[in-house]
């Protein structure tokens, strides 16, 4: 393994966050998570010395700038950022709550837009890493679920163009998953959808595919940058 990293994990308290804190604190690294629930957090850091928690709203922005004090003061410093949180909520765009569109545009866009905006100059200080969360509708648009495709391809975009400016200062890094086994899909209000998504979604791959990948992306040598990982289900048919 690589140097002990000191990682912040954005929307840390379930699914590929919540994996990526487990394994990354395995690993022997210092973590920052945050998320809105702040039992979980306490449980998940309560055994582990190197690590820390608060309690954040990424839509928030005197939220998100209390936790560059207290995650810096904290860590003394960060060299990995995780932009994990977000959420998707799926309907037909005629059908859609205008309100459900702002949630999706406030969290995975401006909330990711919030934490980079705080944070980045401490990565770059650090030659530090960003690793955004995207999807594979970071590349693909699928019906039902335009305005969440429209925000990770927004997520990607991001990305791509912190790489066109600072290649040379940080390592950028997109991990666009499939379908995924997490409580995700139950945003969706749209009963329809959720009874006929909900199955793809549990039949997904577990947590710890992604998180396993986001650690390989962390841990590579210093010479090399992970672009992109595109992760989905395998199932060999005979």
């Amino acid at each position: 393994m690589n140097s002990q990293k000191r990682i912040l994990i954005t929307g840390a308290t379930s699914g590929i966050g919540e994996a990526t804190f487990k394994h990354a604190i395995k690993n022997g690294h210092v973590l920052f998570i945050t998320g809105r629930n702040e039992e979980k957090l306490i449980e998940l850091t309560k055994d582990h010395p190197n690590s820390f928690y608060l309690k954040v709203d990424v839509t928030d922005l005197d939220s998100v700038k209390n936790l560059e004090r207290v995650a810096i003061e904290k860590m003394g410093g960060i060299d990995v950022l995780l932009n994990n949180a977000g959420i998707g909520i799926f309907d037909k765009l005629i059908d859609s709550d205008l309100l459900d569109w702002h949630k999706m545009i406030d969290t995975n866009i401006k909330g990711l837009l919030n934490v980079l905006h705080f944070f980045l100059p401490h990565l770059i200080r650090s030659n530090g890493h960003v690793i955004n969360l995207g999807s594979v509708a970071s590349h693909h648009v699928f019906p039902d679920s335009g305005v969440y495709c429209a925000t990770k391809h927004a997520v990607l975009a991001i990305s791509e163009s912190l790489r066109a400016e600072l290649s040379k200062k940080i390592r950028i890094t997109t991990i666009s998953p499939g379908s995924v086994n997490t409580p995700f899909i139950h945003q969706t209000k749209n009963k329809e959808l959720l009874s006929k998504f909900k199955p793809s979604f549990e039949s997904g791959m577990p947590v710890e595919w992604v998180a396993s990948q986001i650690i390989n992306a962390i841990e590579v040598e210093d010479g090399v940058n992970i672009s992109e990982i595109i992760i989905r289900p395998f199932q060999i048919t005979k």
